[in-house]
């Protein structure tokens, strides 16, 4: 656990100082986090969201990727399952006022028809279990307002998703496992995902 709070400004490594803290990540959620924001602009960037669209994070973890696209002026509502989390990214956030939420819950019990607006992007780094994954890119598709997508996945999980007929899958780049701490445990992909019609779970 925690032995001492980690302050907002803590913005550079705060991945780093968890794990130093001796914090310890979650292996039923998947939980691995993003270590620089450097790492986090490089991925909104190639997501090539239009300027003040609404983002939805699956798995928000500490807030890294969830700040940078709250700073380039995106709507971000951060989504993370894990409540140990809940001072850090509620604090982390906060300083972008009513253009940033935060709910604490598994995204499949959240009804994201009531938050979201129409052509919402999903953009996250998702967990680092396949099926878990797949699962939750489906679910959060079979909502109509999420138009597209740019994830970080296990390579396995692109595979799970091509089997899936109605969303269009394009890995457009890679990602250094060790950007990650823990350390990504396997192969990682980015994908590019579009709709061409609702996909069913």
């Amino acid at each position: 656990m925690i032995k001492q709070p980690l302050t907002v400004d803590e913005v550079v490594g705060v991945a780093d100082r968890y794990a130093a803290l001796g914090f310890q990540t979650r292996g039923d959620l998947g939980q691995h986090f993003l270590r620089t924001p450097d790492a986090a602009h490089a991925l909104l960037e190639r997501a090539g969201i239009p300027a003040g669209a609404h983002v939805l994070e699956v798995g928000a973890g500490l807030g890294t990727l969830s700040s940078a696209i709250a700073t380039a002026g995106h709507r971000i509502w951060a989504v993370e399952k894990d409540e140990r989390l809940r001072d850090h990214l509620t604090e982390r956030l906060a300083p972008f006022g009513a253009r940033a939420r935060v709910t604490f819950d598994d995204v499949r019990r959240v009804d994201l028809d009531d938050g979201l607006d129409l052509g919402s992007a999903l953009v996250s780094i998702m967990p680092f279990d396949p099926e878990l994954s797949a699962d939750l890119i489906r679910h959060v598709f079979t909502c109509p307002r999420v138009e597209y997508g740019l994830v970080v996945v296990p390579s396995a999980s692109a595979q799970l998703l091509a089997n899936c007929p109605d969303l269009v899958v394009e890995e457009v780049d890679g990602i250094a496992r060790s950007s990650f701490w823990p350390p990504a445990p396997t192969v990682l992909r980015v994908l590019a995902i579009s709709r061409r019609s609702t996909c069913r779970s």
